[in-house]
């Protein structure tokens, strides 16, 4: 027994030197990702470096996360430097790789000062750079010019790329980069670049995308308010906003809506970056390995290059195709030939036993469609009824407001006519208490007249009779009228200004110049009432075989769920009271409506809340 010990204790001591020499020759190396663990772009580059390094048994691989996508700033960078300096104190590091940008940045500013002079390798930089001494690695070389090539092939009558990015250190990086690859193009694209404050502008932004846009999509991940969103969520939150095609230049938006492109993997750069470990933990100077450029691969996602109607002919050669169908029919003809014949006998089986069943179903069947149609009939009169009773609900309304409408003038009117009439009133009294009965006059006569228009509308009697209209001359007196409804609100300045085509062969036109004139009155008059200091500007553009005239103001604007019901009738009586404050009846963009669409044309708005209203019209030319 005792020499059995002797040679137990001999054999222990020996494995015991030889796992001391085995980690005297293990090497350390430390992996500081910029993000945090759960982004995909992070993750892909982290899992790439573990297939290529953590199996190895003479490597020890640490791997720490920055997060820097979540919290960023100079107090942040300080704290993680005194906890990387604690950390790894006692280790002896014989390599760093940094993944993206924040990493290589807070590596050029604090390497010396926690880890000496340890060799660094990059990957993820967005940007081509000379690296100082003792850094090496691998650029990002996100191929732009490649995508945009294939969107020029795959769509050639695009009318516009929007490339989308947000304000991030990445954001900007990359939208640098892009410039910079379309400065070197021969031809430039039509493009433009949508940096939204958040997720919501984003999504509105895409949305008014109309046939001939195409997006390029490169990132948004943090908004103006420091939100942070995950590459996949972001996407996905914008996407079914989108009804235009949409190329990227990474692969973490395949499979999510994005046909592809030219595209850069984590993957890709992981390994490449870890070959280059390699050689430096073999013994070669990290000096001597020059930069690589990432290597990027064409992908496309089959469902969505035939949504889009894009034909593989026009794909590069080597380009890689997911989500492709499997040709089952013509790799197993015998079982497809054999299922055939399986299907048919059983149609007819179920043929034969469909017509028994329903034999017996048919009245059944014709119980079922009768009370179907009895419900529908219930469901339609239930219909009517609510659409009577919000008709009913909003004349009412209509009613009671044109009462207060009416009796305010009339109440002036006979005031003031008592006031004068009262006895001897000075020179300048006088003229005032006629002025403001002229004024109210004239408001009763304008609410008699709209009572007395929607009421020919609403009855089909309204004629419209078209002779030629000089756009000079109407203009003109639109510039009378203006300055003469700015003396009766003295309380307003407000600049009016008046807009035309320079070289405009069009100098009348076919239309009824009275109602065109009563709808430019009614838009302004609506301007200057929500309107107390800014501008009022009028004018047209030819567009096409029509005229395109508009009304835009710098008031209060319109809140965007009141938009929809703006030029419906009675309406005004339905709205708040911060909008009943200003008065009236409802009926002027009613009226406008109704004028424009008799003589051939439309009428739209766009608002934003307290940034201005801007009424268009179009008409025949």
């Amino acid at each position: 027994m005792r020499i059995i010990g002797k040679h137990f204790a001999f054999l222990l001591t020996i494995l015991i030197f030889c796992l001391k020499g085995y980690s005297s020759n293990q090497k350390e190396i430390l992996v500081l990702n910029s993000y945090h663990n759960g982004l995909s772009w992070t993750d892909s580059l982290v899992n790439s470096i573990k297939t290529e390094l953590c199996h190895e048994l003479n490597y020890s691989v640490y791997f720490e996360d920055m997060d820097t996508k979540r919290h960023f700033s100079e107090k942040y960078f300080q704290t993680l430097k005194d906890y990387y300096k604690q950390k790894y104190a006692d280790k002896n590091l014989d390599l760093i790789i940094s993944t993206d940008n924040n990493a290589y940045d807070f590596l050029i500013l604090y390497k010396e000062e926690i880890f000496g002079s340890i060799p660094v390798l990059f990957c993820g930089l967005n940007s081509v750079i000379t690296p100082p001494k003792g850094f090496s690695g691998v650029f990002e070389n996100t191929s732009f010019c490649s995508t945009i090539h294939l969107i020029e092939n795959n769509h050639p009558d695009y009318k516009e790329i929007v490339v989308v990015s947000d304000h991030s250190t990445t954001g900007n990086t990359v939208v640098n980069a892009l410039l910079e690859d379309l400065d070197h193009m021969k031809k430039a694209p039509r493009y433009r670049i949508l940096q939204p404050n958040d997720i919501h502008d984003l999504q509105l932004e895409l949305s008014s995308l109309k046939k001939g846009n195409i997006i390029l999509y490169l990132l948004f991940n943090r908004d103006s308010k420091g939100n942070y969103l995950n590459y996949e969520s972001s996407f996905e939150s914008v996407e079914p906003y989108c009804s235009v095609p949409i190329y990227c230049v990474w692969d973490f938006y395949l499979n999510k809506g994005a046909i592809g492109g030219a595209l850069i993997t984590g993957r890709n750069q992981g390994k490449q970056v870890s070959n280059m470990a390699k050689k430096v933990l073999s013994g070669t100077p990290v000096d001597d390995l020059p930069p690589l450029m990432a290597e990027h691969e064409f992908v496309f996602d089959y469902k969505q290059i035939s949504a889009y109607g894009i034909k593989k002919s026009k794909l590069p050669k080597n380009a890689r195709i997911i989500n492709k169908p499997y040709d089952f029919v013509r790799q197993n003809k015998e079982i497809v030939i054999l299922t055939l014949t399986v299907l048919i006998l059983l149609t007819i089986i179920i043929i034969v036993m469909t017509i028994n069943i329903h034999l017996r179903k048919v009245r059944a069947q014709k119980e079922k469609i009768h009370l179907q149609e009895i419900q529908a009939n219930h469901e339609n009169l239930k219909i009517a009824k609510e659409a009577a009773e919000e008709s009913s609900r909003l004349k009412s309304a209509f009613l009671a407001n044109m009462s207060h409408e009416i009796r305010t003038p009339m109440n002036a009117i006979l005031g003031f006519t008592d006031l004068l009439s009262s006895g001897e009133i000075e020179k300048e009294k006088r003229n005032r208490f006629i002025s403001i009965i002229q004024k109210n006059t004239k408001s009763l006569l304008r609410l008699i007249s709209d009572i007395l228009d929607i009421s020919k509308i609403e009855t089909n009697q309204l004629k419209i009779l078209k002779s030629k209209c000089n756009l000079d001359n109407l203009f003109i007196t639109l510039q009378e009228n203006f300055d003469t409804l700015i003396e009766q609100h003295g309380d307003k300045e407000l600049t009016f200004t008046i807009s035309t085509p320079e070289e405009s062969s069009i100098l009348e036109f076919t239309t009824d110049t009275i109602r065109l004139h009563q709808i430019f009155m009614n838009l302004i008059e609506n301007s200057i009432k929500f309107t107390n200091l800014g501008t009022i500007a009028i004018g047209y553009e030819i567009r096409g075989d029509k005229l395109q005239f508009f009304v835009k103001d710098t008031g209060i604007g319109i809140p965007i769920d009141k938009q929809k019901i703006i030029f419906d009738r009675f309406r005004q009586a339905d709205l708040n009271a911060d909008t009943r404050q200003y008065g009236g009846t409802g009926l002027g963009l009613a009226i406008c409506k109704s004028l424009v669409e008799l003589l051939g044309g439309e009428i739209w708005m766009k608002s934003q809340p307290d940034h201005g209203t801007s009424f268009y019209f179009s008409l025949p030319i």
